[in-house]
């Protein structure tokens, strides 16, 4: 692995899996699984959250599921990279039981990472540009105490249901929505504050990335509609799309 300077990181957010997945979504998995397999020859993994669509660590059990996806970074994680995760609005309680397989931060709340010289700062992007009603309340649940307390109430379909339901409301953004998505962005850079070069998020499903006054706000692409991901070498981000291939220079 490399040192500061040299060291590569793998980004990736939004990929939605479910825990019973149709043979569609199947084949996207088999998919995600050949670009984890070359994150192994990565420094870092960083995982910005939405990664699985559900999921939530009861008090005396964990729903199963996602058992393929939960090996394969097992696999990136005994080749010697490390693996970052930040929770997003769907799987933020994962961060406990990731922290113990992995190592992640056990909070999975945003972190900064200085890789070649420059300073990354990696969030979801939950609330960050914006959100619709229902969205706000479920951020809510899962971002607040009393929020996850409520959850523990509930019996797990039910808990299970409301977050399918968020779930197909998950898609691409259309063109109209991408100009708008970039628009907030670039207003939301400029009152942005903090110790960092560039903020990394995902949440939008559309890549796109805005500067002002010497910093960057970027945006990685989900895999709903696209295959997008992005690489950090030599201190610079670039936003790629695995359909056209392998990640360079791993």
């Amino acid at each position: 692995m490399g040192n500061n300077t040299s060291a590569t990181a793998l980004l990736v957010a939004d990929t939605h899996f479910h825990l019973d997945p149709d043979p569609a979504e199947k084949a996207r998995l088999a998919r995600f699984l050949e670009l984890l397999e070359t994150g192994r020859r990565a420094d870092h993994l960083v995982m910005l959250g939405d990664i699985f669509d559900f999921w939530f660590d009861y008090p005396h059990f964990r729903l199963k599921g996602y058992e393929r996806l939960l090996q394969a970074l097992d696999r990136v994680r005994e080749s010697g990279t490390r693996i970052h995760f930040v929770g997003g609005n769907h799987d933020i309680w994962a961060a406990g039981y990731l922290h113990r397989r992995y190592g992640c931060s056990a909070d999975g709340e945003a972190t900064t990472l200085e890789l070649g010289g420059t300073r990354f700062r990696m969030i979801h992007g939950d609330g960050l540009l914006g959100r619709d009603l229902a969205y706000a309340a479920f951020r809510w649940i899962v971002r607040r105490r009393a929020g996850v307390l409520l959850a523990k109430s509930l019996h797990p379909e039910i808990l299970y249901a409301i977050s399918t339901w968020l779930s197909g409301r998950s898609r691409a953004a259309t063109r109209d929505e991408a100009d708008r998505i970039e628009q907030l962005a670039l207003q939301r850079l400029r009152h942005m504050r903090g110790d960092w070069d560039t903020a990394v998020i995902g949440h939008v499903h559309h890549p796109f990335v805005v500067e002002h006054g010497g910093r960057r706000l970027a945006a990685l692409g989900g895999w709903l509609g696209r295959e997008g991901y992005g690489l950090i070498r030599e201190g610079r981000l670039e936003l790629l799309d695995f359909c056209d291939g392998p990640p360079p220079g791993l």
